[in-house]
């Protein structure tokens, strides 16, 4: 008689199988402590060498990247590429240096992988190393407050491919999770895992229909604006959609950070960004809205770097987002940030909007047109730095026409993510730039930049970042020496952001008391020193084009040392009037 018997693995088998089927080829972080045995089952991937230039998935690999940066590294994936990635902290207090990266996945409902190692519970009470019970860090109380339906102690062998499975889909809601290692569980033999099929996500039609059907009500004869907020990033084909959206309705249109990469630079009724670094056309427009107007949200995005706090002003709000639990709503819903009626479709953005805009295309609505926005979308004038400085409004426009196609950039806290989107005005037909300022956490450029050439190798990586923020990564730099990164860095010798906005915040406190001075740094030797390139750019931007040539030319990554003036106020910041 033959006898059947069933294949096992390891439980560290069956989770490393597990993450590779949803998709997840990078894993960056630190070994050590409870995650040795994890990721001896991980093949390295050396950065430069076999990681920008692989062609094709073999699994996921590991990165050894310091974990503050590693925090961030999933991050840069998902927007580069949609896929998810994954990071690693050792046993202990270091799991509060990927917590950068967390907050910030949550904050822009990114799905990424958070894995960190728990103490034996066997330990409690012994004062163990790296204590995380609750005599200890209490770390999973902690995860839990931030995360309370996303952390998964894998713990138990009978429960752990449900664990897995409740932690996927958290994922494809687009939240990030935390899988918890126990070693006791984890070194058992169990059932290997074996992921559901997925589906093909239904799609609400009859929802669709009444949110359409109640638009179309609402609009006849009133003027639509719209607001683009950064979900539409993730539709490929959302420029040209909101340029047919804003023709048929006739509207202008209005966007936050990030969902300028929604919005096509050519769209007539284009008003630029609103709010935090906003241009002057966009921000009277928005300051204008009223109880005649609908407003239709596209990807809702009620913070306070695109909102600054208030409500939308709109008679009638319209809100399509493809999350049902996105940060920012409660009670499952952006209503309360409405100061008239609001009703909210949940449902595939990209499929609803579609839906919605076929209808209108097909019976065209009688709305109240608007004209085109001005060419120049800003009526203010900030003149010019002192002198030895370079103009950073020349710099961002002149690399505005030089950036190439397939270019991903990233702006860290600092100066450029509230200056950049105020000069260009309109996002770049062929970049697509990212902010994660809802966290603010500074120093975030590097993990981003790694995560987005580690997914997309093809394309070119830049990031904006200050001398503030590069203290937080530069112990980190060595490991992308040869990825190809191009890193400006705004020199200044203080917080620039604080430097502006403490004006307004206390403008009778001393200088004395500001503390938003820094040390002057040699930062083009810290970067030779860990392999990349360095450059000095001249107050004329002379040597603009030798450096990006440079850059080009070979694998190493750059590093453009921007000597800035923090007092030449740029973009505006809202924001200093509430604090």
């Amino acid at each position: 008689m033959d006898i059947h018997v069933a294949e096992t693995v390891t439980g560290y088998d069956a989770l490393v199988a597990a993450l590779e089927s949803w998709g997840i080829e990078v894993c960056a972080g630190v070994t050590g402590g409870g995650t040795i045995r994890f990721l001896e089952k991980l093949p390295p991937l050396h950065a430069g060498e076999d990681a920008a230039g692989r062609s094709e998935p073999d699994g996921m690999n590991f990165l050894s990247l310091g974990e503050y940066a590693s925090g961030f590294v999933p991050l840069g994936v998902y927007l580069a590429s949609g896929r998810i990635g994954a990071c690693i902290a050792t046993t202990g207090a270091a799991t509060k240096l990927l917590g950068c990266g967390l907050s910030d996945a949550k904050l822009h409902d990114i799905p990424a992988v958070y894995i960190i190692p728990a103490s034996p519970a066997e330990t409690e009470g012994l004062s163990p190393l790296q204590d995380t019970s609750r005599h200890g860090s209490n770390m999973l109380a902690q995860l839990r407050a931030e995360l309370p339906d996303g952390v998964f102690v894998l713990d138990d062998a009978a429960t752990m491919d449900r664990q897995l499975r409740q932690a996927h889909a958290q994922l494809q809601r687009c939240k990030p999770v935390v899988l918890v290692l126990d070693h006791g569980a984890l070194k058992t033999e169990m059932a290997p895992h074996r992921p559901p099929p997925q589906p093909d996500p239904a799609f609400a039609s009859a929802e669709a229909d009444a949110f359409a059907d109640a638009f179309c009500r609402s609009i006849r004869g009133r003027r639509v604006v719209i607001l683009a907020g950064e979900e539409l990033a993730r539709i490929p084909d959302a420029p040209r959609l909101t340029s047919r959206l804003c023709e048929v309705l006739g509207s202008p249109i209005v966007w936050s950070i990030n969902g300028a990469n929604g919005v096509e630079r050519g769209n007539p009724r284009g008003h630029g960004y609103i709010s935090f670094g906003g241009n002057d056309a966009a921000i009277r427009l928005w300051q204008g809205i009223g109880a005649d107007d609908v407003l239709l949200v596209l990807g809702a995005c009620p913070d306070e770097y695109t909102v600054n706090l208030a409500p939308y002003a709109a008679g009638d709000t319209f809100i399509l987002t493809g999350l049902a639990d996105g940060y920012g709503q409660v009670d499952g819903g952006f209503g309360h940030r409405a100061a008239g009626a609001c009703r909210q479709l949940v449902a595939s953005l990209d499929m609803a909007l579609r839906s919605l805009l076929g209808r209108l295309e097909r019976h065209p609505p009688e709305t109240r047109r608007t004209g085109p926005a001005p060419d120049d979308l800003n009526t203010r004038r900030p003149g010019v730095p002192r002198p030895g400085h370079v103009d950073m409004a020349a710099l961002f426009r002149a690399l505005d026409a030089r950036w190439r196609p397939n270019t991903i950039g990233f702006d860290d806290v600092c100066l450029a993510y509230k200056d950049r989107q105020y000069v260009i005005q309109r996002p770049h037909p062929h970049a697509r730039f990212f902010s994660l300022y809802r966290g603010s956490a500074m120093g975030n450029v590097l993990g981003l930049a790694i995560g987005a050439r580690l997914a997309a190798p093809d394309s070119d990586v830049v990031g904006f970042t200050g001398d503030g923020c590069f203290r937080l990564f530069a112990g980190y730099l060595a490991e992308a020496r040869d990825l190809g990164i191009l890193l400006f860095l705004l020199d200044n010798a203080s917080y620039g952001i604080i430097e502006q906005g403490v004006h307004t915040i206390i403008p009778d406190a001393p200088a004395s008391r500001r503390h938003n001075r820094l040390a002057r740094m040699d930062f083009a030797a810290m970067a030779g020193a860990c392999g990349w390139r360095s450059a000095a750019l001249r107050p004329d931007l002379a040597n603009l084009d030798e450096i990006l040539d440079a850059h080009r030319a070979g694998p190493a990554s750059t590093l453009v040392t921007v000597p800035v003036d923090a007092g030449h106020i740029l973009g505006i910041n809202p924001r200093a009037g509430n604090l």
